[in-house]
């Protein structure tokens, strides 16, 4: 048996046993032993010959494209996993592709520059706007730091493992969650280590990707693909406290056959943390100190949250968009997703912004969701869309990187 097929088929029956069989499509899944683990990707079909993208809705008013998809006439294209990163303050907008490319355009869709990295491009950009900074890192596990009014190299540094998420930004240091559950501060000035922060894997099967990074109130939290959600200090990366999801398993063995990832970024609202677990549920968890204030277990399946002043809202590959008020968490809505599964989530002025994995990008009013607007399409959405005054950009599965007009 082919091996991609051999590991498709492994996986599905695991899912099965888990009673998680109808989560498979449009899902990535890793298998993990013993700290090394492969991706099993669901690569996109070529479109039906009659296919028509299209937008509709207020939400979603479509101002440009630009493909920035390989030039492939087979019947499969890479998945597109990379964000754009906006730079707000000069009227740019950087997007990583699986063709090693980074390319910048102006909010306009001029292209400015692209630079060639030294593998696939996954995660978005870091980018500072004040000091004209811009860091990419690759699925090689190296990072390119450049300048980005034009794309010039001021440093690069390898890490060893791959990274998928963006990093964030202190005033000395970038710092990075690798793949393989490592989270690294590197100097902004030339590159070099700071710390290094690692878990020791756990074996079983695992969904692919990983958390990103939350620093907020001298906090830097993330979770891993052991279970555990952890808070560390940005100036050298000692614990201030750490979560063990799996400890909550009524059974302790299924924290042995593996599925119990954190892989959602954690997000905070006032002084709660909230994460998940991909089987164990949802928590909220006090930032000072690390203790679970709620889990529902009932939530799993959660890929993405996001937060506003009033209300959380969760991406779940089990119950679709479900948004909870704010502090309460009781639910005010939940809305299902036709194709796929929804991925990211995202929230800017009272309109929740989700996408599917097969599908659209869909808009929601935050209030009732109630649908506002949808960007159509037939490969569907790995990255999250990003957002601000009153635009909107978001990288398709197909390679195409869609601009758009938001209330």
């Amino acid at each position: 048996m082919h091996a991609r097929a051999a590991v498709e088929l492994g996986l599905a029956r695991a899912l099965a046993g888990l009673g998680l069989l109808g989560l498979l499509p449009g899902l990535a899944l890793a298998l993990g032993c013993g700290g090394a683990h492969g991706t099993a990707q669901f690569a996109m079909p070529t479109p039906r010959a009659d296919w028509r993208e299209r937008a509709a809705g207020s939400s979603v008013v479509m101002r440009w494209t630009r493909d920035l998809g390989p030039a492939f006439g087979g019947l499969y294209r890479p998945v597109e996993r990379s964000a754009p990163a906006l730079d707000t303050q000069n009227g740019r907008v950087y997007v990583g592709t699986t063709e090693r490319f980074v390319y910048a355009f102006n909010v306009e869709g001029r292209q400015l520059y692209r630079y060639l990295a030294d593998a696939a491009v996954e995660a978005e950009p870091t980018v500072d706007p004040v000091r004209g900074e811009l860091y990419v890192a690759s699925t090689s596990g190296k990072v390119h730091a450049l300048r980005a009014a034009d794309g010039s190299v001021r440093w690069n540094i390898e890490l060893g493992s791959a990274v998928s998420r963006a990093g964030v930004l202190s005033e000395d240091a970038l710092y990075l969650v690798t793949d393989e559950d490592s989270v690294i501060a590197l100097s902004r000035v030339d590159g070099s280590t700071l710390w290094r922060y690692k878990r020791d894997p756990r074996a079983g099967l695992q969904v692919a990707g990983h958390a990103g990074l939350l620093l907020a109130n001298q906090r830097l939290v993330t979770g891993f693909t052991d279970g555990s959600v952890v808070a560390l200090s940005p100036s050298d990366g000692h614990v201030l406290w750490s979560v063990d999801t799996t400890l909550d398993f009524a059974d302790p063995v299924q924290a042995e056959k593996g599925f119990v990832d954190v892989d959602t970024t954690p997000v905070q609202a006032g002084d709660l943390i909230y994460a998940a677990s991909f089987l164990g549920g949802f928590y909220a968890i006090e930032a000072a100190h690390g203790a679970v204030r709620m889990r529902n277990p009932e939530l799993t399946g959660v890929t993405s949250i996001a937060a506003s002043e009033d209300a959380l809202v969760l991406g779940s590959a089990k119950q679709g968009v479900v948004c909870l008020e704010l502090p309460s968490l009781a639910p005010r809505w939940t809305a299902k997703v036709r194709r796929g599964v929804p991925n990211n989530v995202a929230i800017v002025n009272g309109t929740v912004y989700a996408t599917e994995t097969r599908g659209a990008l869909l808009a929601f009013k935050l209030a009732d969701g109630s649908e506002t607007g949808r960007l159509q399409t037939e490969y569907g959405f790995t990255s999250s869309p990003s957002l601000y005054d009153g635009r909107g950009f978001i990288f398709g599965n197909s390679g195409i990187l869609y601009a758009f007009t938001i209330d």
